[in-house]
């Protein structure tokens, strides 16, 4: 399934036969598969090509699509529990379908440590959903973490599994508080990816500073960028995974959609890995020491300052309407940016021309 996916994907146009395998698979165009002896066994990608559009990809911080992760599984996931929800089924048949898919999943994708914790995480969540138990990410990722580490201890010395659990960490700790901030000054379509990118970049930054010193500025604004293409096509290239080998004309037609959404990830990684280099930042445990630090400090200063205006707002409640109850209105940024909006249309609209006199 995997050879015939890669035939069809080799009849793309450079991008897509770079990013296509990269996004579906977790192998880019320009590398060859495990266990194949070295050998492409398809058309060689440009090397001068491929090198820039993966260090494109790396300066603009959206390097992590290309590799398999918890998105495929969450994908898979949520089209089955929906579909077995309408059916009405037991938790446990639940679980058994959802573990059969995880391992079948990971199976197709290319052996990789964030595939493992990824497939980790989703056969604990099963399990704990044949018990009738919530699953709990936070929960589930120590879990997971120190089974991987008991079970293969080499481990403790990915990157790739760093990195993957840092994203799930920071993700786990701040997105919903992040979000509801968010949601306070901007549309929930914008302030849901931009919470979830930047508690996963707050997470993986430690691990990202070891392996290159480097701070991508950009990383949450290219990852805002793709993320409306990135679920679709991440879609349309694992049908055509599953059917390149049944009917490789409908493999090439899936493999084309998902090349279109490539093509908006590579254009945005053009754009915002050559517009601004990674700033500066100290290499090795000095760094990633200090990168903690700095969000540390982020976060005690963050509970001063609310503390400090939720103390001063009530205080001048209290003073304007006697009372120690209530909260005063404080409209948000969006809600603002509404009325100011609105209000000027209104005020346009009543505008009357007058010609002049003669």
């Amino acid at each position: 399934m995997q050879n015939a996916f890669l035939e069809q994907a080799s009849r793309l146009d450079d991008q897509g036969r770079i990013l296509v395998p990269g996004l579906t698979m977790g192998i880019l165009g320009n590398q060859a598969l495990p266990g194949s002896g070295g050998s492409l066994s398809r058309p060689a990608v440009e090397p001068a090509y491929a090198a820039r559009l993966t260090q494109d990809f790396r300066a603009s911080g959206i390097l992590h699509l290309m590799a398999v992760s918890g998105g495929h599984f969450m994908i898979l996931a949520s089209l089955l529990v929906s579909i077995m929800r309408s059916l009405r089924s037991p938790p446990l048949l639940m679980a058994l379908v959802l573990s059969a898919a995880y391992l079948g999943l990971g199976m197709l994708m290319v052996p990789g440590d964030s595939v493992l914790r990824a497939q980790a995480m989703g056969l604990l969540s099963a399990l704990a959903l044949a018990v009738c138990r919530p699953a709990q990410s936070l929960n589930t990722l120590s879990w997971c973490v120190l089974l991987v580490l008991i079970l293969r201890p080499s481990m403790a010395s990915s990157f790739g599994f760093a990195l993957s659990c840092g994203a799930v960490l920071g993700i786990g700790l701040g997105n919903r508080r992040l979000t509801a901030l968010l949601e306070n000054h901007l549309p929930a379509l914008l302030a849901r990816p931009l919470a979830t990118t930047l508690c996963a970049q707050a997470g993986t930054l430690p691990v990202q500073v070891l392996m290159s010193p480097g701070l991508p500025l950009l990383a949450p604004l290219a990852n805002l960028l793709v993320t409306p293409v990135v679920d679709a096509a991440t879609v349309t290239g694992l049908l055509a995974l599953l059917t390149s080998w049944l009917w490789p004309p409908l493999g090439l037609l899936l493999a084309r959609l998902t090349s279109l959404g490539t093509g908006v990830m590579a254009f945005a990684a053009t754009w915002l890995g050559e517009a601004a280099a990674p700033a500066a930042w100290p290499s090795g445990p000095v760094g990633s020491a200090c990168l903690l630090g700095l969000g540390l400090m982020v976060v005690i200063d963050h509970r001063l300052v609310r503390l400090i205006r939720t103390r001063r707002w009530d205080r001048s409640w209290s003073a304007v309407a006697d009372e120690d109850s209530g909260v005063p209105f404080r409209p948000s940024a969006w809600g603002s940016i509404k009325v100011w909006l609105r209000q000027t249309y209104s005020l346009l609209a009543q505008l009357v021309f007058k010609k002049r006199p003669g």
